[in-house]
């Protein structure tokens, strides 16, 4: 069973002996108490972006493609795309099979398709054989799309900051001490106990290691293979 955002707080304030928040006042948490519930959330948004191939930000996206249109905003959540992923899907209704679609450059995309795409001439819409990634982080197709097409694909997410007190965190249960030291770091630099904050970073740091270990880098050739395919796209601030 996933770990609750609840337990992750009470978890870290009974190792800095502080009082536990109940279901009732965990919305409303204030000073020290607040300032936890924050570190969590740094936490577990360290362990992402510290390794974008973890296991457990891998997740599906879907687009659906609307006539004429050629560029579409990718999810809030997106960090790196497996770009050979993209596919059209199967629709047996409009007898569309399904297409996995290639990805170019965007400076082929403007030498050879550009001009063609700019055009108003709707005899030039088709279903879509290429992908490509605008300079604005958007996944643009061409031909434009002369139809509604159904589109699927992978990507690595960035995590989502959790709020409500059952909420459950996206690392797996097994490394919840993780995550509880890396916001033990947090807290301890809040209070200033720059020793204690020391060796709780290590931990956090041998355990991220630990995690590499255990989820990624004991399938090296598969994750060589699969990494070369994929494009890192910038995320607000990270």
């Amino acid at each position: 069973m996933a770990t609750t955002f609840i337990t992750l707080v009470n978890d870290t304030l009974r190792r800095l002996n502080e009082v536990e928040l109940t279901t009732t006042d965990f919305s409303t948490a204030s000073g020290f108490r607040a300032q936890v519930k924050d570190a969590i959330n740094s936490s577990i948004q360290e362990i992402s972006q510290k390794e974008f191939e973890f296991p457990f930000n891998f997740t599906a996206g879907s687009l659906t493609l609307v006539v004429g249109q050629q560029e579409y905003s990718l999810p809030s959540d997106f960090k790196i795309a497996d770009w050979d992923s993209f596919r059209i899907n199967y629709d047996a209704d409009n007898n569309y099979s399904a297409r996995s679609l290639k990805l170019i450059d965007y400076d082929t995309f403007i030498k050879r398709f550009f001009e063609r795409d700019s055009e108003a001439d709707t005899g030039d819409y088709d279903q879509p054989i290429y992908i490509y990634r605008t300079l604005d982080n958007k996944v643009g197709f061409t031909p434009r799309p002369d139809a509604t097409y159904s589109v699927s694909y992978s990507y690595f997410a960035f995590a989502t900051d959790l709020s409500a007190s059952t909420d459950t965190m996206s690392v797996p249960d097994a490394f919840k001490h993780v995550v509880i030291d890396g916001a033990l770091y947090h807290c301890f630099m809040f209070r200033d106990n720059t020793q204690q904050a020391a060796v709780v970073r290590q931990r956090f740091e041998d355990g991220v290691d630990r995690m590499r270990t255990l989820l990624i880098n004991r399938f090296t050739d598969v994750r060589d293979t699969r990494v070369s395919r994929l494009i890192n796209v910038p995320h607000g601030n990270a």
